[in-house]
């Protein structure tokens, strides 16, 4: 078996990434290891940072980095700072120079920039994300820097081209200067950890020294040709006189920037004075575009082949060459190249296992820096304990503060290297108030969300108007909030429309029943109010009253009128048709036990007392049974008649009579019997609203009846000469217009008298009856009414009715039977403005004969709209009218269906379409 400590062996001869939790080996735990950082900006593939590393190291341990453009659907939905963009640091262990290497890979680098730009392109929207995803990555960068500076003898900055990138000067500061804060943690760390006294009062090993490596650059390493023969002339090849003029520079600048000073032990980190530490690569960079890119590598290994003999032992040499990477396949026997890149480094790197350390303080007293060389277990474990110091995220009760602490730190390290934030900030900060006031400007006390939108979007548009910056997108939410907060403190007018559409004008409230939370702190209870007022006349007509805008349907078509009924004379039940509705089952059983049964006793007559009143009408269908859904006034006018005479006497026929929702069996021996239609049946479906034709389920009721029809009294009321004496009618326009209705009567044979002196020549006999055709007369009018209170009668679309001066009604009948009305009209007289007045119709009146042999049926039916407006009908469609009576049908004051209210239309034009079906005919009995 593999012990551990091999196990953990094997993986420091490959990568690794901290912490590092294995156990290491015995051999190399107690070897004292150089630290050496790389970091810095690259190009991907096989040119990247890994290139320099490889270089170094001898191996290809380290990969080449190429863009990841595939997006984990799983990591959609997360925060756009993916784990796999944040700073990456890999670790290798050179065993044979006893130095660990520590690759930094960043968002400076070329493969990880452009991921993160493909990727984040699709997820960061606007201005702000963008600007404070790309800021976490460079606080995170410092981070990184921090340790990597905390852990290192030597850090190399890897750059593509000659040319000092001077953002690393505000980068170096940055690092300093959150290093200090951060070194109270860092030293509380190390005091668990087996290090010495000069490394934990300064935080790190020793003032690590930088060098800078330059990728690639266009000039020779070759000294000039013409200068070359002229001996006086020393002039150095153009690369290493590039190489001096970068070291000027960059010392030059740090200098000036106060990076570097004269006491190496203040500093971030130091350069030699006397040592080269610039080195430009170009040609190791240029050799390894040649040779280690796999494709070229490839084409010359084939161009190879084809130029040279194979011999039969050639196939096995392919292979090891075509199975290796491409820094093999070199000939075994091959002398060792030279390692320029080595060769610099390694000057310095004997500095440290000479552990005289780097003295690079310059001035006359110098002050001396302190230097240690870790063996590599005492190095892990200080490096492990500081990365989950720095990087980790666990949450520990004990480390509790630490991170507290450590998240403070960050923080304030992401305002430092945000001044764009922070200017943003303070302007925008500043032009809130500014859009705050432009809201405020010319508002009223109360308001509607449309005046608010208007008012919200000048004051969005100022603040566009002045805002700069990233932190513009974060206050343009604050702007809205305090706008809206403004408008709900009281200033919010309640938008609920009436369904004649006006809005309510108070300011935002509940109502009085409404038990929901509003966004509003503490809104009043009170009713809905538009101030909207018009004068209406009650069910019947006779008398009329205020009304106030209704905002349900319950109360314009229903609760209205029925307290405006109570107030006008009080009809008997008998008098009210019932309009079908929905009620429960204890309802419906308390119904049929009290008032049903009172009311089918009232009908129920023998048949002798039928036959002895010759002159009372047939009421019931052949069978004894009336249609379904029907009811016959007919049989209310018989109990009517037989409630004035005597007691009756009981009967042992059986009667049958349907209601709304159940099919009884009654019997005058056993009244208190009721036999359901069907017990089985499902409960009965109902609607909140109004019946009509688009509704999905058939039979279903309303909870309340948006009709109304009552029987005033006999037709004796109306007098045809003065016509209706009800209150609002317009001159001249209260007379109903006569309906001549043929019908057939019996009357005794005529005789003639005999000659006086003349003998009688026949005998007596018996008189014969005869059939002669008759009239007789019903009266009807469709009733419309202005919001003013203004009632008139209309003979015929569009035209209100016409009188003599004695009182006769020259109009014709027809129009009223065979034409559709229209709901609203406009009204004879204009208003007081001048404007014409628009009426509804809302009443029909109907005076039936006294003949019993005529039935007058009424089909009432709305279409409140051009198509596809529903046609709205009572919950019982046909109804039959009782002889002898003045009925009134009472239509809805609105029509609601499931798509909102129908509302009357500003255009006179279009009042066609508003329109009311013919709904009378007459049936004679033969």
């Amino acid at each position: 078996m593999v012990s551990k400590s091999e196990n953990a062996s094997s993986q420091m001869d490959g990568l690794w990434s901290l912490p590092f939790t294995e156990e290491v080996n015995a051999e190399i735990a107690s070897q004292e290891v150089c630290v050496i950082g790389v970091f810095g900006k690259s190009a991907w593939g096989h040119v990247s940072k890994g290139m320099v590393l490889n270089k170094l190291t001898e191996t290809s341990v380290f990969p080449t980095h190429y863009p990841d453009y595939s997006v984990n659907p799983s990591e959609m939905g997360r925060d756009p700072r993916l784990e796999k963009f944040m700073p990456k640091i890999e670790g290798y262990y050179d065993r044979k120079r006893k130095i660990v290497f520590l690759h930094l890979s960043t968002t400076l680098d070329a493969a990880a920039l452009a991921c993160a730009c493909a990727e984040m392109g699709s997820k960061l929207t606007n201005h702000s994300d963008s600007h404070h995803f790309w800021k976490g990555q460079e606080s995170e960068i410092v981070f990184s820097l921090v340790f990597l500076f905390s852990v290192c003898h030597i850090l190399i900055l890897v750059h593509p081209v000659s040319m000092f990138d001077i953002s690393y000067d505000s980068l170096f500061h940055h690092i300093s200067t959150f290093r200090g804060k951060l070194l109270p943690l860092v030293k509380d760390v190390l005091k668990e950890c087996t290090v010495g006294r000069d490394w934990w009062v300064n935080g790190r090993p020793c003032p690590p020294r930088l060098l800078f490596v330059v990728q690639k650059s266009h000039l020779s390493n070759k000294r000039n040709p013409e200068a070359a023969g002229d001996a006086t002339k020393k002039k150095k090849p153009p690369l290493k006189r590039l190489q001096h003029t970068l070291e000027d520079q960059i010392y030059k600048i740090l200098r000036n920037s106060r990076v570097l000073t004269n006491n190496a032990i203040n500093c971030l980190f130091t350069v030699p004075p006397n040592q080269a530490f610039v080195h430009i690569m170009t040609k190791q960079y240029s050799q390894v575009k040649r040779d280690e890119d796999p494709i070229n590598g490839m084409l010359q290994l084939l161009r190879k082949s084809c130029e040279t003999h194979r011999d039969p032992t050639a196939k096995s040499r392919a292979y090891r060459l075509l199975t290796n990477p491409p820094t093999q396949w070199e000939e075994e026997d091959e002398e060792e190249k030279e390692n320029p890149l080595w060769e610099f480094l390694s000057q310095h790197t004997e500095l440290v296992f000479d552990k005289k350390g780097f003295k690079d303080s310059v001035g006359r007293n110098p002050l001396p820096t302190h230097f240690e060389l870790p063996v590599l277990k005492n190095w892990l474990k200080v490096a492990n304990e500081l990365f989950k110091l720095f990087f980790s995220t666990l949450k520990i009760e004990k480390d509790e503060e630490v991170q507290v602490k450590t998240s403070e730190i960050k923080q304030q390290l992401q305002v430092h290297l945000d001044p764009e934030m922070r200017f943003s900030e303070a302007r925008c900060g500043k032009v809130v108030s500014h859009a705050s006031a432009a809201y405020q400007a010319n508002l009223p006390l109360h308001y509607t969300s449309k005046v608010h939108r208007n008012q919200l979007a000048q004051a969005l548009a100022t603040y566009a108007l002045h805002a700069r910056g990233p932190a513009k997108d974060k206050y343009e939410v604050c702007v809205q909030a305090e706008c809206e907060a403004f408008w709900n403190d009281g200033r919010r007018l309640c938008e609920v429309r009436s369904l004649t559409g006006r809005h309510c004008v108070h300011r935002f409230h509940d109502l009085p029943d409404d038990l929901k939370p509003q966004p509003d702190a503490n809104p009043p209870k009170m009713f809905h109010s538009s101030r909207s007022r018009s004068l209406a006349a009650s069910s019947c007509g006779r008398i009329q009253g205020s009304r106030e805008d209704p905002f349900t349907l319950k109360e314009a078509n229903c609760g209205f009128y029925a307290r405006l009924d109570a107030r006008a004379h009080v009809l008997p039940d008998s008098d009210i048709f019932k309009f079908p509705i929905h009620c429960s089952e204890k309802q419906d059983k308390v119904l049929v036990s009290d008032e049903l049964h009172k009311f089918v006793e009232q009908m129920t007559i023998s048949g002798k007392e039928a036959d002895e009143s010759a002159s009372k009408p047939k009421t019931s269908t052949p069978g004894g049974e009336s249609e379904p859904g029907v009811q016959s006034y007919t049989q209310e006018s018989e109990a009517e008649e037989v409630e004035e005479a005597t007691e009756t006497t009981e009967s042992e026929s059986r009667q049958r009579t349907v209601s709304a929702n159940y099919e009884f069996s009654l019997n005058s021996d056993a009244m208190a019997e009721v036999e359901y239609q069907d017990e089985s049946s499902e409960p009965q479906l109902f609607t909140e609203g109004m019946i009509h034709s688009q509704l999905a389920l058939e039979g279903v009721l309303p909870l309340f009846s948006s009709w109304s029809l009552v029987r005033l009294g006999s037709s004796n009321l109306y007098t045809p000469n003065r016509g209706l004496e009800f209150p609002g009618f317009l001159p001249g326009t209260n007379y109903l217009v006569p309906w001549e209705i043929s019908i057939m009567t019996e009357e005794p044979g005529t005789t003639h008298w005999p000659v006086p002196g003349e003998a009688r020549k026949l005998p007596i006999k018996e008189t014969k009856l005869t059939l002669r055709e008759t009239t007789t007369k019903a009266y009807v009018g469709y009733e419309y009414e202005t919001p003013r209170g203004q009632r008139f009668i209309c003979s015929g679309p569009d035209k209100s009715v016409k009188v003599t001066s004695s009182g006769v009604v020259r109009d014709p009948i027809q129009p009223l039977l065979d034409l559709n009305m229209p709901l609203f009209t406009l009204s004879p007289v204009s208003g007081r403005s001048g404007k014409m007045l628009t009426g509804q119709l809302m009443r029909v009146i109907v005076v039936t004969p006294p003949e019993s042999s005529v039935r007058i049926n009424m089909k009432p039916q709305v279409v409140p709209g051009p198509s596809p407006a529903p046609t709205f009908y009572p919950s019982d469609p046909e109804i039959s009218l009782r002889p002898n009576s003045m009925w009134v049908l009472r239509l809805p004051y609105v029509y609601v269906s499931e798509s909102g209210p129908h509302i009357q239309p500003k255009d006179s034009s279009q009042l066609q379409a508003w329109r009311v079906l013919k709904m009378l005919s007459a049936e004679v009995d033969k």
